[in-house]
């Protein structure tokens, strides 16, 4: 039973009404995973203890005392976070003035040594146990139906009608840490099994994984290349890493329905030098004894003192009713079941339903070997009393564990390298045993005949042998390089998997310009990705041969998993930080979102940060661009980035959008938090701007949506011996003549700037004003003496509105001066004595024609052009930083102005449009209409 501390709720209450708290659900979606607990943003042991803090403002919380336990439901065994008073633990002090100090709970006398309030963690965090620095590091499962374990989850065992095809599998599992990579190969016949379960010996799930969606599909390249399953179990339980030692923990594969197979984890020396695998099954025309009985097979090779071969085979199923104790079995290896090139009879003292296990080690030619690389050769094991009733056999392939072979490319400090040529290259071994390689060269320079080798090097001794020419699938255009070697040979694996194995690229100048050598890693998480990405040198100051290696992976939780190896950049002592910048696409002045991933010293960084990515940093990594950067932590100087678009996202992390009128960044306009793109652009909400392919058209944003307008330019009427020309980059035409163009080359100010652009002098223009456009009825003339602005209004409507209709002849006119269209619009409100900095701070707008007076949060006001004055037609309001405008002419004025016209038409004989916000096409619009309501332009 766990005792709740009282004031622990009211603590919790308070730390609701922040807007995030460690205990609580912030809305962020977060990993759950049954062998861990999640408190905050810190992933914890199943068994560990801490002290809570809960951050601004409660803090930490001495008199606590949180444990992560392990919770039975059902047939499930979850972690939880509990937690617990200590105050009232605390001994009872042994002098007479006990001191309460900071930071503890409970009060201690002077002198005291024992502190019984400090809590720190039962298993330490990032320290190596002492079992993880033994030998022991590798195990094997075989799956078949004769598994002992007995399942106590909705998952019943299987049956012999249900695995009439006998399935079987078999799993490789290595601990890296506190880290389980695990692989599994399972029976052709058998599709992609759904997830993978670990249990105790009595059929308590201890942890699950999901291994494929609906239909068996997997988002991984090499898992689809070598038909493996692939994963990794992170931070096991200290508890459960006991269990794998002592040989107590069951692996439990899932398939639709009741379709499952189980077995027991086992170590095996013979896994420490595994070089190859056989998945054994019933062969055809088998005796149904053999049902749900299979094997596996751990090969290795050795070339260093005689060319010999080494077999160790588990299985089930080969012994018959009477096979009690000491039986004979054949053992062989054959080239498509003729050609023998091993013969054994090996003897099972006594034999066991579930597992066995036999050892053959033999001598072979190195013609044998070749065959053996290149999968030609079959496993058989069978009985040698009824050798074709009880019988075993399978291929002789790649071995089980996931893994690839990756490393940087780049030169040593010392070598000359002018041009900082960096590189990547990763291969992996698909299922048919052919080794698939890709190579990436950055900055190599070009030569006469682009001479470039690249090779593969054992390094084994201090004389470099070149083993594999790659050169002849190098594109030298796209610095890549990417191919198979189908035929490989002992020579090629056998530094390959000792790590003596290295990628060269020379140049006729220099025969080893840049190098690496390869490195096994376990394929999971961030290296299930497509491909990785090349970290180059962003500073400068750097040495040529800084390069880095970078894969990153989304899984099937939203989380973002990385893993950056670098390269070059000197002392590991240095303090270094690993961010992620991504943004909607590369243009001038585009939104980005960055997330700081990870702070690490020395060459190799890999993990994923506890909370989820949200929706925009989905949609960015999925279709737009991104940078992944390795910073200097105390100066935020940028040493090493990679570029990268379009990563792989899981469908469950595609949520469609809540609103269907909802656009995309490549609609019309709608670029990241409103902004707008126009022509690879990005303007913030209320910029404007020239569309650079029509000087006379120009833009403004407006809620994420452009809204671009033309200007027809005012009549210009030039004396003699002047003529109209025109200047780049303006729309409207002046009287000039050839001098004027000479003139415009000197260094001083020749033009007016208004609203931002420059107009030349004598120019005749129409203002811009947000949100109508340009106003027609304005003209602004640039003074050639004095380079200001004057605008004057255009009395007569005809002229500015030479599309408008002619109402004179059906009894439509527009208000006049006496008509109080403008009545009701509060005045704009004076200025508080803030500077203009303040106000913006406070929710104020910008003022487009005045940046010293911007408008204060709440107020409504008339744009304002200088020489003309308010532009009354036009109310806006500043909201929170964000203008909101509209034109002033509805139905109620338009009225009226219908109701004038007689008294109008008999005084004047015209509509005094210059004089009125409404226009005839306006006020035809409301005659129609029933509702009362504002025009929004």
């Amino acid at each position: 039973m766990v005792l709740i501390w009282a004031p622990l709720a009211a603590l919790l209450a308070l730390a609701a009404a922040r807007t995030k708290t460690p205990l609580l659900d912030d809305g962020t979606r977060t990993r759950n995973k049954a062998a861990e607990c999640v408190f905050g943003k810190q992933v914890r042991e199943l068994g560990s203890q801490w002290i809570p803090d809960l951050g601004t403002p409660i803090g930490v919380l001495y008199c606590m005392k949180c444990e992560c336990v392990a919770l039975q439901k059902k047939r499930r065994v979850v972690a939880r976070v509990q937690c617990r008073s200590i105050k009232n633990e605390c001994p009872e002090p042994t002098c007479a003035e006990p001191v309460h100090h900071p930071e503890r709970c409970c009060k201690t006398c002077p002198g005291d040594l024992y502190d019984s309030d400090i809590i720190q963690d039962v298993v330490p965090q990032n320290v190596l146990d002492d079992e993880e620095k033994s030998s022991t590091k590798h195990y094997s499962a075989l799956l078949t139906e004769r598994s002992s374990l007995v399942l106590k989850n909705d998952y019943k065992l299987i049956s012999n009608n249900q695995n009439k095809n006998n399935v079987v599998a078999t799993g490789r599992f290595s601990f890296h840490k506190k880290n389980l990579y695990f692989s599994f190969y399972i029976s052709d016949k058998a599709a992609r099994p759904r997830s993978l379960q670990f249990a105790d010996s009595e059929g308590n799930i201890l942890e699950e994984f999901q291994l494929s969606r609906a239909g068996g599909l997997v988002n991984s390249l090499y898992q689809n290349a070598t038909r493996k399953v692939c994963g990794v179990w992170r931070r096991v339980p200290h508890e459960y890493r006991k269990r794998f030692r002592q040989e107590k923990m069951y692996v439990v594969l899932v398939w639709g329905g009741d379709f499952t197979l189980s077995g027991q984890v086992m170590k095996y020396a013979a896994l420490a030098t595994e070089n190859f695998s056989s998945l054994l099954e019933p062969s055809a025309g088998t005796s149904n004894q053999m049902t749900g009985a299979g094997g596996t097979a751990m090969v290795s090779f050795s070339t260093s003192v005689s060319t010999s071969i080494y077999l160790a085979v588990v299985f089930n199923g080969l012994f018959g009713a009477d096979d009690v104790a000491d039986v004979p079995l054949n053992v062989t290896l054959s080239l498509d079941d003729k050609k023998y090139i091993l013969q054994e009879v090996v003897r099972v003292k006594k034999p066991h339903y579930e597992l066995n296990m036999i050892e053959v080690r033999s001598p072979v030619t190195s013609a044998d070997l070749r065959l053996l690389t290149r999968g030609r050769l079959l496993l058989t094991v069978s009985s040698v009393s009824k050798p074709e009733a009880l019988r075993l056999s399978g291929s002789v392939m790649t071995k089980v564990t996931c893994e690839l072979f990756q490393t940087t490319l780049a030169s040593s400090p010392s070598d000359h390298n002018p041009h900082g040529t960096s590189g990547l290259a990763w291969l992996y071994l698909n299922n048919e045993g052919s080794l698939v390689y890709h190579v990436q060269i950055n900055n190599l320079r070009s030569t006469p005949d682009n001479t470039t080798i690249i090779t593969l090097v054992d390094m084994t001794t201090r004389r470099r042998t070149e083993l594999e020419d790659l050169t002849p699938s190098f594109d030298f255009a796209n610095g890549w390089a990417n191919g198979t070697l189908a035929k490989l040979s002992p020579k090629v694996l056998e530094p390959l998997y000792s790590g003596d194995l290295a990628v060269n690229v020379a140049t006729p100048n220099d025969t080893s310009l840049i190098r690496g050598r390869l490195v096994a890693k376990p394929v999971a998480e961030a290296r299930d990705a497509p491909a990785p990405f090349l970290l180059k040198r962003e500073n400068y100051t750097l040495p040529t041969s800084a390069v880095g290696l970078a894969w990153l992976y989304v899984d099937n939780d939203c989380c973002i998993h990385y893993d950056v190896t670098l390269w070059g950049l000197g002392s590991n002592d240095r303090k270094l930080e690993l961010s992620l910048e991504l943004l909607p696409m590369l243009a001038p002045g585009a939104n980005n979102i960055t997330r700081h991933l990870d702070e690490f010293q020395g060459n190799q960084v890999e993990g994923s940060p506890v909370d989820a990515l949200n929706r925009e940093e989905i949609n960015r990594l999925e279709n737009g661009v991104g940078f992944l950067k390795v910073n200097e932590k105390d100066t935020k100087i940028t040493l090493l980035a990679a570029t990268f678009r379009h990563v792989i996202v899981p469908s469950t992390c595609q949520s469609p959008p809540p609103d269907n009128d909802v656009r995309s960044i490549d609609d019309a306009g709608m670029g990241p938090s409103g902004d707008c793109l126009d022509e690879g652009k990005f303007y913030q909400e209320e910029a404007q701007w020239t569309s650079s392919a029509n000087p006379c058209t120009m833009c403004f944003c407006q809620n994420g949506v452009n809204k671009c307008f033309t200007m027809e330019c005012p009549e210009v009427i030039c004396p003699a011996p002047y003529k109209l020309i025109k200047f780049p980059g303006e729309c409207c035409p002046i009287c000039g003549n050839s001098t004027s163009l000479i003139e415009t080359n000197r260094n001083v100010p020749q033009k007016c700037i208004f609203n931002g652009q420059p107009y030349s002098p004598g120019s005749r223009f129409h203002p811009f004003l947000i949100p109508n456009g340009f106003d027609s009825c304005t003209v602004c003339t640039c003074n050639p003496v004095y380079l200001e602005i004057k605008c004057t209004r255009i009395s007569n409507g005809k002229e500015c509105c030479k599309n408008c209709v002619d109402y004179s002849m059906n009894g439509t006119f527009p208000g006049d001066d006496e008509v109080p269209l403008l009545a009701g619009i509060v005045p704009r409100k004076e200025l508080p004595n803030k500077s203009a900095k303040q106000i913006l701070a406070e929710g104020g707008c910008q003022n487009l024609y005045d940046l010293k007076r911007p408008y204060a949060n709440g107020t409504e006001y008339h744009p304002s052009i200088d020489s003309l004055g308010e532009y009354k037609c036009v109310t806006c309001k500043c909201e929170n930083g964000k203008p909101s405008c509209r034109r002033e002419c509805d139905r109620a004025a338009c009225d009226l102005i219908f109701k004038m016209k007689k008294k109008q038409r008999q005084q004047t004989g015209k509509w005094n449009s210059a004089q009125s916000c409404c226009t005839p096409r306006l006020c035809k619009k409301y005659r129609h209409k029933k509702n009362h309501r504002s025009l929004k332009s």
